[in-house]
């Protein structure tokens, strides 16, 4: 075939379709040399539960060699395909050549992505992406006909009896029904998975309904949809706090999920590992029930309880102090003088919030340094561009999973003089009005900062600009050190007056929370959780914790939408025998 470095849509389907039959070629004569050069030097191979029953991100010729020496043996991938349910696309603007295809090992179906770059008259692979979609026998069901043994049969009746079997005893316990906890359930409901969700909140959805009231999602809504739905055409792209909550509360019903609200597990589940389940005791609205489940899943965040400074002199206070996570209403300020500690999303959006609503005066004290990035450039150059509205949420996850969170570090390092320019007027407002801004790790910016902190940013719907107008005054570099009658004293010995002061000073690590539940060791043992690894993979999130029978499920709406798949895998294999009930990743 001739060679073209800007190829037609016509030539790129055959350069897909013949690198494809090289790679199909090379590992089925389980060939790692061959396979291994059709990548860049500087490739990156990612694997999601095909060669190991874990997520793995290798980068060069080496590494990648290494990892199949190791577990090719294990793993025979046949009948290779271009996935034509997705266009082949060549992306000038970066220069690669885009494409899926399926394929199949001895016990599952699998897909993956390829992305192509020019070298010489050759096209190399800067990334391989294959993950596990179907264990084969035990493939995730569709929708039911809705009509029960014949048509006399009630919904609410079947419905009863799958509840009834699921609360005698539950294969899995999900610890929280929150997004994660829900996609998740959602997913083993449709992996015949049984489990109980366990909330601790009155009402599904009342972990949203009771934060600050102004709070809506800066992420478009197509991103933050819940599995094996979309959103109504005529819904707002930024959803408000309640709309979540209400969203979720009536996902839940939809979905049939089985879920106790009012209800916690009690300290200490145990774990034998000769039966491989846990000995839970839930309490429900006063009452003990004991449960035996294989599996326990912690959809309980990566966040911790909140976190308020322990300053002396608060009883010399005789105004208002708070946590963020207790704030009301802006108008309860209105002619107050109002100090936020804290500088990133939820200090930024309370401060807004203040000023718009007739706060004498708002002071963010910001403590460390902060990621600044306009919501609108976010949304246009990276959530819009994976999740526009409308279309398939599902298509931008596989999308975003393809690529290996260390190949987009680079992407966006190599991106930030263009990043800096296209934000440089509010930037260089804010560093003239004392805020301290930086580009994120090794100046990758924003992005990053969602997966290697959860925190650190704020994406920016206004607040910039009113600190810029001087209506949020800035304090930098310096802490609260005490309470006085009047307000705050700062480590650097000055004061400022307040009538009020609002701690969005975050969480306490969820180890604590973990350590009140299972007890120091098991907490020990599964924390910390979230952060990169040294591949770029999320820590313990959607993959064995280090204690058997207990894992995470954390994240954003889209990470819990897709890693559910990954999980309800991981469980089904273990179910089946595929893959040892341990701590390891091995097949």
């Amino acid at each position: 075939m001739d060679f073209s470095p800007n190829p037609t849509a016509a030539e790129a389907s055959d350069t897909a379709r013949t690198w494809l039959d090289a790679f199909a070629t090379s590992l089925s004569k389980e060939d790692i040399s061959s396979f291994v050069s059709l990548f860049l030097e500087t490739g990156w191979f990612r694997d999601n539960l095909v060669f190991t029953w874990t997520h793995r991100s290798l980068c060069g010729h080496d590494l990648i060699t290494k990892y199949l020496s190791s577990t090719r043996p294990n793993t025979r991938i046949t009948n290779v395909q271009l996935d034509r349910a997705v266009n082949v696309s060549f992306l000038p603007e970066r220069n690669i050549l885009e494409a899926a295809f399926t394929f199949e090992t001895l016990n599952a179906y699998g897909r993956g992505m390829i992305m192509l770059q020019p070298v010489g008259n050759e096209w190399k692979a800067l990334v391989v992406y294959m993950t596990l979609v179907d264990i084969k026998g035990h493939e995730e069901r569709g929708s039911e006909s809705g009509l029960y043994e014949n048509h006399t049969k009630t919904w609410n009746e079947v419905f009863q009896e799958r509840q009834a079997a699921i609360e005698k005893d539950p294969h899995v316990i999900i610890l929280g029904a929150a997004q994660s906890g829900l996609n998740v359930g959602a997913r083993f409901r449709q992996m015949n998975i049984p489990a109980l969700l366990i909330e601790q909140s009155d009402k599904v959805g009342d972990v949203w309904r009771n934060r600050y009231p102004s709070l809506t999602l800066h992420t478009p809504n197509n991103h933050h949809s819940m599995l094996y739905t979309r959103p109504a055409t005529n819904a707002p792209k930024f959803t408000p706090r309640d709309k979540v909550a209400a969203m979720l509360e009536q996902y839940a019903y939809n979905q049939d999920l089985v879920i106790w609200t009012r209800s916690t597990i009690a300290p200490y589940p145990n774990y034998d590992p000769e039966s491989k389940r846990w000995t839970v005791k839930v309490i429900r609205d006063g009452k003990e029930i004991i449960f035996h489940p294989f599996h326990i899943i912690l959809g309980i965040g990566t966040l911790g309880k909140p976190y308020v400074p322990s300053l002396p002199g608060r009883e010399l206070f005789a105004e208002e102090s708070l946590h963020a996570t207790n704030f009301k209403h802006p108008s309860l300020y209105a002619g107050k003088k109002t100090i936020v500690v804290g500088a990133c999303q939820t200090s930024a959006d309370i401060c807004q919030d203040l000023a718009t609503h007739g706060a004498a005066s708002v002071t963010m004290v910001q403590r460390s340094s902060t990621v600044v990035a306009s919501a609108e450039y976010i949304q246009k150059n990276n959530l819009d561009v994976l999740w526009p509205m409308h279309a398939d949420p599902l298509v931008g996850d596989f999308q975003a999973a393809a690529m290996p969170l260390g190949l987009l570090k680079r992407i966006l390092i190599a991106s930030r003089f263009k990043r800096v320019a296209d934000q440089k007027e509010m930037l260089e407002g804010l560093l003239k009005a004392g805020l301290n801004v930086n580009e994120g790790p090794e100046g990758a910016g924003q992005p990053l900062m969602v997966f290697e902190r959860l925190g650190g940013y704020w994406l920016d719907i206004g607040t910039a600009n009113l600190i810029i107008q001087g209506k949020v005054k800035i304090k930098q570099g310096t802490e609260p050190a005490a309470f006085a009658s009047n307000g705050l004293i700062f480590k650097d010995g000055s004061t400022l007056e307040a009538d009020a002061v609002i701690f969005a000073t975050g969480y306490e690590p969820i180890k604590n929370i973990v350590r009140e539940i299972f007890g120091e060791d098991i907490a020990n043992a599964v924390t910390p959780v979230w952060g990169l690894d040294e591949e770029g993979e999320n820590i313990r999130a959607y993959t064995p914790s280090g204690h058997p029978g207990l894992w995470w499920a954390i994240g954003d709406f889209a990470t819990s939408r897709y890693y559910s798949k990954s999980l309800a895998l991981q469980i089904k294999a273990r179910e089946l025998g595929l893959v040892g009930n341990d701590i390891s990743t091995s097949p």
